[in-house]
């Protein structure tokens, strides 16, 4: 076979409306009730056909359930950014709520770790959170009273302590120590990374600019 033909078949194969990526699915450890044995199904990863641009443009061309289903998915981003700005603030109402921060620019231009986080299911983050209330006193010797602050702290993503960065760096520092003696770290992988990461710019944020933001 010539090169020729080669780039041939090359080009046949190649669909410009998908772009392949990688995801990586990490699993629960499941404990049987009877016998006590504790199991984990191994991480699966996948190559995976996400629609390119030039898909999405032939699904907006196309209509139809393609379009219904990609106007339900622009749907659930929206519902999971007002979800999320009301879990953050418990006194939040209809009457205080930023609608300006559920417009698509505004999300689109969030921060990446905060978009992340905000993919999260609730689930997962209280799993976490009773994962991190269990190992952590045995590593640390710290009290469960004090380690289920922290985890109160983590899963309402640093918003109470948000512009007092010597206890985002104690906290950034208690997640480390987590994530390297917890077991069950892997499958946490994506709240400890979008932690890790706003832990980071909320340390670096300009404390004149933070103050600024909270008073606007």
């Amino acid at each position: 076979m010539n090169d020729t033909t080669q780039t041939s078949e090359v080009q046949a194969n190649f669909d410009n409306t998908v772009d392949v990526k990688e995801f990586k699915f990490h699993f629960k450890k499941v404990v049987d009730k009877e016998s006590g044995i504790e199991t984990k199904r191994p991480t699966v990863e996948l190559k995976l056909p996400v629609p390119s641009v030039e898909g999405i443009i032939a699904i907006l061309q196309a209509g139809g359930k393609q379009l219904e289903l990609l106007q339900a998915a622009v749907e659930e981003v929206v519902v999971g950014q007002a979800r999320s700005l009301l879990t953050d603030n418990e006194t939040m109402t209809e009457a205080d709520f930023p609608l300006n921060q559920c417009i698509w620019e505004f999300i689109a231009n969030m921060p990446e770790a905060e978009k992340r986080g905000r993919g999260i299911p609730k689930e997962t983050w209280a799993d976490f959170a009773a994962d991190y209330i269990t190992i952590m006193p045995s590593v640390t010797g710290k009290s469960a009273e004090s380690v289920s602050l922290a985890a109160k702290l983590f899963i309402t993503k640093f918003q109470s302590v948000k512009t007092n960065k010597p206890v985002i760096k104690k906290l950034r520092e208690q997640l480390a120590i987590y994530f390297n003696n917890s077991s069950n770290a892997e499958q946490f992988t994506d709240c400890v990374k979008f932690l890790d990461e706003k832990a980071e710019t909320l340390l670096n944020a300009d404390d004149t600019a933070t103050l600024l933001a909270a008073l606007d």
